[in-house]
């Protein structure tokens, strides 16, 4: 990534009070900061055509800080324990000590895409389980470093499921903060759990650069368009490799087989059709690349434990029901 020098765009989430958001327009696009309980978050849509420089001022805490790069390429984020460099897709985790500045900058011509939630210090221990020592020992440095020095880790399509719901998902009025802060709670499990899986397995900064980015050809590809027919073969000879390389570096870097993630992008999407746009199943169906319904129904049995029809009938509780039932009781008790 080239050094450049440009104006530089400061925003600040240390003024906000609990439940505000705020949208602000800045000279390459926007960025929406919000505050929410423990949590606060940026999302940041930017036009990178001729670069772009924001600096996260300081803050009155000990932050730990979640970051995902969901669109652009070459984005630098940095504080005074080091840069780290994102592709679309990958996340990490830094610590930010009072007092650091966080700086973000790209030469990336084209859409980018950033979204990075914070933590204070002592909130971050209501989140953690006893077999993440990895973590408690970063935590216990106390000094801005990355969770994961070497590499970033990919997202997964449970976190960029759960990164559209906070940013999309509309709820009622006096649901929706405990719902997006449930969601974020949500994000930050689902990163450590994976960071966790991490350990002792193949380093991912073992690869090659040019592996890595083959292999996030391929995933861009399921991920963009899940509905298309895919063959080992075609993918591997697409992106310049072959098959038993492909199969064990993606195995590596998404900790899944290359059809096991292309299932849970059809899964995934079919589940979105049906709860928010109420589309049948056979038209669901075919927009997930499955021919047959019956063949469609099966598959999305086995990966929820229920069939597709059940969504549409409400015969059962799905997640974002239970979720609903479970909100309204969290408000109930806060209430009383």
């Amino acid at each position: 990534m080239t050094e450049f020098s440009l104006q530089c765009d400061e925003v600040t989430h240390g003024q906000l009070t609990d439940g505000a958001v705020r949208t602000i327009a800045i000279r390459k696009g926007k960025v929406a900061i919000g505050r929410l309980g423990i949590f606060s978050y940026y999302h940041f849509s930017l036009d990178g055509s001729c670069g772009c420089h924001f600096r996260v001022l300081a803050q009155s805490r000990t932050e730990v800080r979640l970051v995902g790069l969901l669109q652009g390429q070459n984005v630098r984020v940095g504080c005074e324990g080091g840069s780290k460099d994102f592709s679309a897709g990958e996340c990490n985790c830094v610590f930010v000590s009072e007092g650091c500045v966080q700086e973000i900058t790209t030469d990336h011509e084209g859409q980018i895409e950033l979204f990075m939630v914070a933590i204070g210090l002592s909130d971050i221990f209501l989140l953690l389980s006893g077999n993440q020592s990895f973590f408690h020992t970063f935590l216990k440095s106390r000094k801005c470093n990355w969770l994961l020095e070497k590499y970033n880790l990919p997202l997964t399509i449970e976190q960029l499921t759960v990164i559209q719901q906070v940013l999309y998902r509309k709820q009622p009025v006096y649901l929706q903060p405990v719902y997006m802060q449930l969601k974020l709670v949500e994000w930050y499990v689902l990163f450590l759990e994976r960071a966790n899986s991490r350990v002792g397995k193949p380093a991912l900064g073992a690869l090659r650069p040019d592996e890595m980015e083959r292999v996030r050809q391929v995933r861009n590809l399921l991920h963009n368009h899940p509905e298309k027919s895919y063959s080992l073969v075609g993918l591997a000879h697409a992106v310049g490799t072959n098959e038993a390389t492909l199969k064990k570096h993606f195995k590596i870097i998404y900790g899944t087989t290359v059809f096991g993630y292309l299932t849970a992008c059809r899964m995934e999407r079919a589940k979105a059709l049906l709860t928010d746009e109420n589309l049948k199943v056979a038209l669901v169906a075919q927009e997930v690349g499955y021919k047959y319904a019956s063949h469609f129904s099966a598959a999305f049995r086995k990966y929820f434990g229920y069939l597709p029809t059940k969504i549409l009938r409400k015969i059962i509780s799905i997640p974002s029901i239970i979720l609903i039932e479970e909100l309204e009781s969290v408000y109930l008790l806060l209430a009383v």
